[in-house]
């Protein structure tokens, strides 16, 4: 298993950095591990004039990785500019676009990454602030519109005043290395997902109808069944093709 992590920090050695090191040291020994640092590039948009050299060096230890590790500094609610220049440039070789805009998987479908970021403020304040929410709403937004499948994502709060990682956040780091080794490898599963929105369709409105036919007592009209069944698939076939469209069809990604 190959695996990349792109470090967008200012510093290569700070404490977002430490955080990205932690999670590599648990990998296996067998892994092979490969730390881009983006401020080591000159990264620039990529034209027909001048072409960017960085980003083909880049891109190659992309695809060449099963694994990417996307780890990043919040600043002013967002992700650090060092990462959002390297997307930015990135884009037309992450996705591909149809005649109409929509944006499309391109070549690195069904790989998997995690997502990592870093901020001042303390851990009950992220939590109802969402000042770190930005971040990862664009990494995800960017590397789902990729085709990747997200495995999971650490915040390291509170590195306001602080010199080091924190022990408690460090240890969290070792259990997401270990998790991301151990993890098997899938694709998005699509057709297991409808499944189970099925399910839920059809046990809540059982739950429903049931309670409707006790308190008004049309279950002894021996209608409940048919009338149960028959809500369940035409409630679901309308809803999963209102998510097919606005997911697959519209390619509107979260």
């Amino acid at each position: 298993m190959r695996y990349l992590a792109l470090l967008g920090s200012h510093e290569r050695q700070g404490i977002t950095a430490g955080y990205l090191q932690a999670v590599l040291d648990s990998l296996p020994a067998s892994a092979e591990v490969e730390t881009v640092f983006l401020r080591d590039y000159d990264i620039y948009p990529d034209t027909k004039e001048k072409p960017c050299p960085a980003l083909d060096e880049i891109e190659a230890k992309m695809a060449a990785s099963d694994f990417w590790i996307v780890c990043v500094p919040t600043y002013w609610g967002g992700m650090a500019g060092v990462m959002k220049q390297f997307f930015d440039c990135m884009r037309f070789r992450l996705v591909r676009m149809n005649s109409v805009a929509d944006t499309l998987p391109g070549k690195y479908k069904d790989k998997h990454y995690l997502s990592m970021t870093t901020c001042f403020i303390s851990s009950t304040e992220n939590f109802f602030t969402g000042i770190t929410d930005q971040t990862f709403v664009t990494i995800d937004r960017i590397l789902t519109g990729a085709g990747l499948i997200k495995v999971g994502e650490f915040v390291g709060t509170g590195t306001w005043g602080t010199e080091a990682p924190r022990p408690e956040k460090l240890t969290e780091c070792h259990r997401l290395g270990k998790k991301i080794a151990d993890r098997p490898r899938k694709d998005d599963n699509t057709l297991k997902r409808y499944i189970l929105l099925f399910f839920m369709i059809a046990i809540m409105a059982l739950a429903t109808m049931g309670l409707q036919a006790w308190w008004f007592g049309v279950f002894a009209a021996g209608k409940f069944w048919l009338t149960y069944a028959t809500f369940v698939v035409i409630f679901y076939v309308l809803l999963a093709s209102i998510l097919h469209f606005f997911t697959f069809v519209r390619h509107r990604r979260r």
